[in-house]
């Protein structure tokens, strides 16, 4: 027999059935609503016993499994992103679980006003991503020097040379995109309500073949946004050695923080 519990996805504001027809969460379950005061959290039903996904024992294991932890936030992100759309949101952490409805309702109350001021904080608003990356590096011009033959006096030194002003490159693009970094963080801040400069990510996890200078994370408001990608737009052009990547709108996950009191 299994044990279930409550998965939390947000609080929201009040949200009517039909914005949760269709949405489906990260055990593939329908979602639903529990009702507290002015505040609704945005729940599912998941299997917590022991041979269930989101049992203990077996979430660790998840967690550490890239992919089922993508699979599991692209369905945390769904259902976040169905409910935003339609009302003010707060998204809370993936594998956020609470024992049954009951103890999602003693949460509402116990965080009432932290999620007020989350959620008056993020209407009308939404977060955008931009990054920037370091310009790309040609390789040394080995034509510029004959050919010579393997072992010959002077073939060492010259690759070396090769090697430290290829490395000397590297870094000098990666100090001009750190401080493109700084000035785009700096213009776009004006164009958003809040801002925050995210750690940079690693290139493993990027797949870029240059570094990140700037990981922004930007709460814009709706009626702003075609002025906010028009400002990206023309720091691109400005800083075209540089590669720029704009992402959004999304739910406002880095600008909504609730702590318990």
């Amino acid at each position: 027999m299994s044990e279930t519990a409550s998965y939390l996805y947000a609080i929201a504001a009040p949200v009517g059935d039909d914005v949760l027809d269709g949405l489906r969460g990260v055990a593939d379950e329908p979602v639903r609503v529990v009702r507290h005061r002015d505040l609704v959290a945005v729940v599912g039903t998941v299997d917590v016993s022991a041979g269930g996904a989101f049992g203990e024992e077996a979430l660790a294991r998840n967690l550490d499994d890239l992919g089922w932890l993508k699979a599991a936030a692209q369905a945390h992100h769904g259902v976040v992103d169905g409910v935003a759309r339609a009302v003010p949101a707060a998204p809370l952490r993936l594998a956020t679980i609470v024992a049954d409805d009951d103890g999602v309702r003693e949460r509402l109350d116990r965080w009432h006003d932290g999620f007020r001021r989350a959620l008056d904080e993020v209407a009308g608003r939404a977060e955008w991503s931009v990054k920037v990356y370091a310009p790309e590096v040609s390789p040394p011009d080995t034509d510029a020097e004959p050919a010579r033959a393997p072992g010959t006096p002077g073939t060492g030194a010259a690759y070396l040379i090769r090697r430290k002003a290829a490395a000397t490159a590297r870094d000098d693009a990666f100090a001009r995109a750190t401080a493109v970094a700084g000035q785009v963080h700096e213009e776009l801040t004006r164009y958003a309500v809040d801002a925050r400069r995210l750690a940079v990510q690693d290139q493993r996890l990027t797949g870029h073949d240059t570094p990140m200078s700037l990981n922004g994370a930007y709460l814009v408001p709706v009626d702003g946004a075609d002025t906010f990608a028009a400002v990206v737009e023309s720091l691109r052009e400005r800083h075209e050695d540089c590669r720029f990547q704009l992402a959004g709108p999304w739910p406002a996950y880095s600008f909504v923080t609730v702590e318990e009191p």
